[in-house]
């Protein structure tokens, strides 16, 4: 049975709340499946301008950057800024980046210090939750505040839930508490998205090899007494940073067993000593073997970049350094699971990663 227009429900417009995509024939479906679909043909690109359907020609900031088949697009919001996302397919030519330098490279990530470098560099994040966080709790209550009273408006108590259906009267006030609360959100995301691409960047265009550490993120945001510093600090957004960009640079990315003890393990040549009894609070720690005192966070970092040398070393040593030219190109091999080539099997569980993947050169042109 239909209802009429009177007794029916209210449906909220999608365009206010969801990206709008566009392609041939599947709507908003079109970008995910843009590799599968004709070239677009819904919007039309000249210059600094876009004409959108229903909407017509809109400007832009900027031209479109590369050159390349375009397989779609979508209209984002943000707060209160616009963007417009274009989907290119770009020749390999430009895609594919050459490093500048071909040192091995360890980093251990932290809480405290974003990143440990085997090299004794310590690379603090922005922390940009943290700091705007006082400014972050002033703006949500101005807007809490503005919604308590629109309850009080219609006869309800302020800390009350609303009736299913009742829609509370929106005040200009209101909007603007809201925009401010997303624009402090926003300015937050820019700041560690900034800082994390800066540092991806610079550790795969200068080292031919990386060794890191493989984290249970979503372990770690379990802990409610570190889960706020660790979503900060944007850890697995980093990881994935470095795994895209290594393809296009050309870097041998050398992942960790999550049980390999970096930290525990003397990083001394020729030494490996194992203190099993290293707790979290223990921020150095001497050995016993060779009397050495390690940084816990260096010792870590050490070690994976000795893990990366021993594993990827065979394969990034001259065939990697040479690839880099342009006349040679698909030069890889496969890296040796972590738990057979760091220490000894009887000081190690059976647990952990037993195989691991293919870590093919990329064409570095």
């Amino acid at each position: 049975m239909a209802l009429s227009s009177s007794s029916g429900p209210r449906w909220k417009a999608w365009q206010q709340h969801h990206p709008w995509g566009f392609a041939v024939g599947i709507g908003i479906l079109a970008y995910f499946l843009a590799e599968r679909v004709p070239p677009n043909d819904k919007f039309q690109i000249a210059g600094r301008r876009v004409k959108l359907p229903k909407i017509g020609w809109v400007r832009l900031r900027e031209s479109l950057r590369f050159p390349g088949k375009i397989l779609g697009a979508r209209v984002v919001r943000e707060a209160d800024q616009w963007f417009f996302a274009v989907h290119v397919s770009v020749p390999d030519s430009i895609y594919y980046r050459t490093r500048t330098g071909h040192g091995i490279e360890g980093v251990d990530v932290g809480v405290k210090t974003f990143a440990t470098l085997s090299t004794g560099e310590k690379m603090t994040g922005p922390q940009a939750h943290r700091r705007a966080l006082r400014r972050l709790k002033i703006r949500q209550r101005r807007l809490t505040r503005k919604i308590q009273a629109a309850k009080v408006s219609m006869g309800f108590a302020p800390q009350d839930p609303l009736p299913k259906g009742i829609r509370l009267p929106r005040s200009r006030n209101w909007d603007q508490a809201k925009l401010s609360v997303a624009r402090t959100h926003l300015r937050i995301t820019h700041i560690r998205q900034d800082f994390l691409h800066k540092t991806s960047t610079q550790l795969c265009r200068e080292n031919q090899a990386i060794g890191i550490e493989t984290l249970s993120v979503q372990g770690m945001l379990a802990n409610h007494r570190l889960a706020r510093a660790v979503a900060d600090q944007g850890f697995g957004r980093f990881f994935s940073l470095l795994k895209y960009k290594a393809r296009r640079y050309g870097t041998c990315l050398v992942e960790a067993d999550r049980w390999f003890p970096s930290s525990k393990l003397c990083s001394t040549p020729r030494c490996g000593y194992l203190k099993t009894d290293l707790t979290l609070k223990d921020r150095t720690w001497t050995c016993p073997s060779c009397g050495l005192t390690h940084d816990r966070d260096v010792n870590a970092a050490t070690n994976l970049k000795g893990l990366a040398t021993r594993t990827a070393l065979p394969v990034a040593t001259r065939p990697v350094m040479a690839a880099t030219m342009p006349e040679t190109a698909d030069i890889g091999g496969k890296v040796t699971p972590v738990r057979h080539e760091a220490i000894p099997e009887s000081l190690l569980s059976a647990s952990g990663q037993e195989e691991a993947g293919d870590h093919n050169r990329a064409p570095t042109l």
